[in-house]
């Protein structure tokens, strides 16, 4: 999660495992090279808080092409927003929460306050 706020050094690491199939470990005088047989399933947000369709995946993400290539499947997760979606959406979570409670009669104090202001 978070694979595009990686530090610098890290992104260099994981690279290395990525396109070599094996870490290096350079501690304590000793400089040994591992074999790396795994998978690596990341997630990243977009640099500019939403997707921009018209910039490279590479742009919105920030990260470099030479990372990105290393992947075999990409894949793109967007939220398009609509008002009348995210409404029917917000009713229905606030109908859960209502039947969880038990109706308005169990709530009190800041849950009621934060969910009346939501019901707006």
């Amino acid at each position: 999660d978070e694979f595009d706020k990686m530090a610098n050094n890290d992104r260099v690491a994981i690279h290395e495992a990525m396109e070599q199939q094996c870490v290096t470990i350079a501690k304590a005088g000793m400089h040994v090279t591992l074999n790396a047989r795994c998978s690596v399933t990341a997630a990243a947000n977009p640099k500019y808080g939403s997707f921009d369709p018209s910039l490279t995946l590479a742009k919105n993400i920030g990260l470099e092409d030479s990372l990105l290539s290393r992947f075999d499947l990409i894949y793109i997760v967007r939220d398009l927003t609509t008002e009348e979606i995210d409404r029917k959406i917000a009713t229905q979570v606030l109908r859960q929460a209502m039947q969880r409670l038990g109706g308005e009669g169990s709530r009190r104090g800041v849950e009621y306050m934060h969910s009346s202001i939501l019901e707006r």
